[in-house]
């Protein structure tokens, strides 16, 4: 397979400055990932511009801007870049790629108010404003990618000076937005890596080795559920040989995220699924 071709910032630029020239009215979008990271000299190319704006209006202009830009529709993604979730996909005929996201990331995160008011300003451009998106976001869209060049940037990421007191915030912000805490397990399995490949530990271990061990503990008890067939506290105690404090506040967790519901009988699955899944 031949490699896609990289892009350096000055490019970038060029092709953000178009944009915004070919816009008839105000947009404004925030700059995440490679493209951000080479603004601020920490990559000298990426292959992708990943672009999100936080409203239906927005993505609508930026779809028709891009399409007058030339770009076309990429038809033929990899499983890899379905996983990612961009609502649109499209290249130049200089094989530049530009994902459009409105507020979901990655399937598994939200571009949450922090996060905007995390970004600061880059470029103005006619009717484009773009910000940069914050490192310390950046690191949490990276862990929960998953694509091939993720986990060398966040080696990056992490020898700079990040605050991991708002990543941590801004976790705890996302479970709230997503009404739950399974993306947590894919920043786990991205942590594992980073460390498995360049022997770096970070102080967000400890934090998401909490969040996965509730999630796993509210697992146990949900799995034993069914949508049909109420369960009593102590059917589901014994059932997992858990005690019943625990379990009372597995499904005091699991209620709040509308995953289980109470009846007279007991406790049911509501058969919701997490906002993003792979």
């Amino acid at each position: 397979m031949t490699p896609r071709p990289q892009f350096d910032a000055a490019y970038i630029e060029a092709e953000l400055q178009e944009l915004g020239a070919a816009l008839n009215t105000e947009v404004t979008a925030f700059l995440i990932g490679g493209g951000a990271m080479a603004f601020r000299g920490l990559k000298d190319t990426t292959k992708d511009i990943d672009l999100v704006v936080t409203t239906e209006v927005e993505f609508d202009r930026l779809l028709a801007a891009l399409d007058n830009q030339g770009y076309e529709e990429v038809s033929d993604l990899d499983e890899t870049y379905q996983q990612l979730g961009a609502r649109l996909c499209v290249e130049n005929d200089d094989g530049c790629r530009i994902d459009v996201f409105n507020r979901q990331v990655a399937n598994k995160l939200i571009f949450s108010d922090g996060m905007q008011h995390r970004s600061e300003d880059h470029l103005s451009s006619g009717q484009l404003s773009v910000r940069l998106t914050a490192l310390e976001d950046i690191i949490l869209f990276k862990a929960v990618a998953k694509r091939p060049d993720d986990i060398d940037d966040m080696n990056t990421l992490v020898q700079t000076n990040l605050d991991f007191d708002a990543i941590e915030h801004e976790t705890a912000a996302q479970i709230e937005l997503l009404n739950g805490k399974q993306f947590t397990t894919h920043i786990r399995e991205s942590l594992d890596e980073l460390y498995d490949q360049y022997e770096v530990q970070t102080p967000l271990e400890e934090v998401i080795d909490e969040y996965y061990a509730q999630y796993m503990d509210e697992l146990e008890v949900r799995l034993v559920l069914s949508e049909d067939e109420p369960m009593s506290v102590e059917a589901i105690a014994e059932e997992r040989g858990l005690d019943l404090e625990h379990v009372v506040e597995q499904l005091d967790q699991l209620e709040a995220y509308g995953y289980v519901e109470q009846s007279d009988s007991g406790f049911v699955d509501t058969g919701k699924r997490d906002a993003f899944t792979e």
